[in-house]
């Protein structure tokens, strides 16, 4: 039984999928800063992506019985990306991934992410742009990636709730 929610949250994106789903699953969402160490059970953690790493993680993982993670990052999500997931940040078999598009504000980010996704947003666009016709995920990275704001198609925890459940 998952007995907390924990995550790490740039932007907010993270905190907003930990706050639904604490609601739907009537159990606590702690910051991974605030988290108390939890003897009583497992959690999930949400984390954000940087350079393909759930950022906390690790550090979580050390604190915390993680039975599911839970990566959010701006782009598209698709087949194959709960498997990439698991690989690059070395998840155990036995630990639950999904994978989520997050909102995005460069205006909220620290001045050297700043730079660094004013460079890939350009690149983002221009590949999406010779793309053609973009589905609502991919809409949502190109508002994002434009715009430099955005959030994703949908904010959708269903499966997640029903893994849990």
């Amino acid at each position: 039984m998952i007995s907390a929610i924990v995550y790490d949250s740039l932007t907010g994106s993270c905190q907003k999928y930990a706050n639904l789903l604490s609601a739907r699953l009537h159990v606590p969402a702690f910051s991974l800063k605030n988290a108390p160490v939890r003897s009583d059970g497992k959690i999930i953690y949400i984390g954000w992506l940087f350079a393909g790493k759930i950022v906390g993680f690790k550090k979580a993982a050390k604190k915390f019985n993680i039975a599911a993670v839970v990566q959010v990052g701006m782009a598209p999500v698709g087949p194959g990306s709960d498997e990439i997931c698991r690989e690059i940040n070395s998840v155990p078999a036995d630990t639950a991934v999904f994978c989520r598009q997050g909102a995005f504000n460069m205006g909220r980010l620290p001045l050297h992410f700043r730079l660094i996704m004013k460079l890939k947003n350009k690149d983002i666009v221009s590949k999406l742009q010779a793309k053609g016709q973009l589905n609502a995920q991919e809409q949502a990275l190109y508002t994002m990636a434009s715009t430099g704001v955005g959030q994703p198609a949908d904010w959708n925890v269903d499966d997640i709730a029903a893994w849990a459940e």
